[in-house]
């Protein structure tokens, strides 16, 4: 017996404290009368509502110098190291010349060569061009000596012949005047090409800024790219004080942008930062990645008012491509119902097109119901979207949570939801955990 008197005060004491914590609660689950769903609610306002197109991206200076090998040969200084800021004609790497010295002095031996020939040429030339004019006066003595009958025809056919001789050997050194006069040109060509690969082992800045990378040491061996490989990437300099974002813009997206426009953009290891950017440029053709997919290559420039940022840094841009002024709603706000559903007196609205299956509503509150009224909808982005007929400024429409508005039909009564928690209905609602139409309720 006092074993059922214990049972008994300890099931009376539960029932208290769950009444105490939970009463309110239990007594909404039996509402007396109909309450409203409990649902946010706002003024229909004007505000500039603004479009954006988002694309990831890389951060890279603007300006960089890819600092590379034009001739092979070992490396014998580098005074600057990764982080050193450099400027224009600063000496950065000085190569080993002693092979190229060498072969300069060989091409200006050889140079000095043939010019000594072509001199030689030359003087032996004028002996011939004497001799030519000796024979050609000759033969026409004999000529005219023939016509007299004082010589013989053979003597005048000898002297001829000697001029015919000397007028071809005249030709012939003519030639290889010409012929020494290319071949020293050649070698003068030569010497300046050997030159200029000789200057090309001093290597200086073409540009301000900092070295990035440095990817060689002293007594490395550096080699001049070909077709099929680029050769040796020394080091590089880029300007660190203008960066920009290589960002990949969609192909459904990249009609609407346009250099010029305003975009913020968002910088990975750069947290709770924005930074103002503007589209400089838009590739007129799409790039190919691995996988596959396409993008069109945009290049936002960013201000950065003297600060330096990381190269490399991945991120994210969003570029502003229209703001629109009007009436603006929540976009959760405006959800499809089939015409059908509607009242008569709605399906007959001028916004309603004739034929139309699925129409554009916003659930507007009077008296304390939802009444659905169809809207033109304009432009729209992430979070608003804007109404261009349908709704007047200062009218109360609901505005969340979506799955209260998902279930809302013309004519329900709605209550203002005060939020007591995340997803809850707010104190004292009369609806369980449901929050709204789908709530449990009891009715006496």
């Amino acid at each position: 017996m006092k074993r059922s008197l214990l049972i008994a005060a300890i099931a009376v004491g539960v029932i208290g404290l769950v009444a105490l914590f939970a009463g309110r609660d239990i007594v909404g689950w039996f509402s007396f009368g109909e309450e409203g769903t409990p649902v946010r609610m706002d003024k229909v306002g004007r505000s500039v509502l603004t479009e954006t197109v988002s694309a990831p991206g890389n951060l890279e200076p603007i300006k960089k110098v890819d600092i590379s090998a034009e001739v092979s040969a070992r490396i014998m200084e580098l005074p600057k190291r990764r982080g050193d800021r450099v400027r224009t004609g600063d000496l950065i790497m000085r190569l080993d010349d002693r092979d190229l010295k060498a072969a300069l002095q060989s091409a200006e031996a050889r140079r000095d060569g043939e010019r000594y020939r072509l001199e030689a040429e030359r003087s032996r030339i004028v002996g011939l061009q004497n001799n030519l004019e000796n024979a050609r006066a000759t033969a026409e003595r004999q000529e005219t000596l023939f016509r007299t009958g004082d010589i013989s025809r053979q003597a005048l056919d000898d002297a001829m012949t000697r001029a015919r001789d000397l007028e071809a050997q005249f030709l012939a050194q003519k030639n290889t005047i010409v012929q020494l006069e290319k071949s020293l040109a050649a070698a003068e060509a030569q010497i300046e090409q050997q030159r200029e690969l000789l200057r090309r082992t001093v290597v200086v800045a073409a540009i301000d800024g900092i070295i990035t990378e440095l990817n060689a040491e002293v007594g490395e061996l550096v080699v001049v790219g070909v077709m099929n490989n680029p050769g040796t990437k020394i080091l590089t300099i880029a300007d660190m004080s203008r960066m920009r974002l290589a960002a990949k813009v969609s192909e459904s997206d990249v009609p609407r942008v346009a250099a010029g426009q305003p975009g913020a953009v968002r910088i990975n290891g750069y947290k709770n930062r924005v930074f103002d950017g503007t589209v400089e440029d838009v590739a007129l053709s799409r790039t190919i990645e691995r996988d596959g997919t396409g993008f069109y290559k945009t290049e936002v420039v960013l201000e950065l008012d003297g600060e330096q940022l990381f190269s490399g840094l991945g991120g994210n841009v969003d570029i502003e491509i229209a703001r629109h002024e009007g009436l603006a709603v929540p976009s959760q706000a405006v959800v499809e119902r089939k015409v059908e559903e509607l009242p008569e007196e709605l399906a007959k609205n001028p916004l309603v097109k004739p034929g139309q299956a699925m129409c554009n509503v916003v659930f507007r509150v009077v008296d304390g119901k939802a009444v659905a009224t169809p809207v033109l909808t304009g432009a729209s982005n992430l979070t608003d979207t804007v109404i261009l007929e349908g709704l007047s400024e200062g009218e109360t429409i609901v505005t969340g949570p979506y799955k209260s508005i998902e279930r809302l039909k013309d004519g329900d009564r709605v209550t203002k939801d005060t939020g007591r928690g995340s997803g809850g209905p707010p104190s004292g609602s009369p609806s369980g955990g449901g929050g709204g139409r789908g709530g449990m309720r009891m009715r006496f």
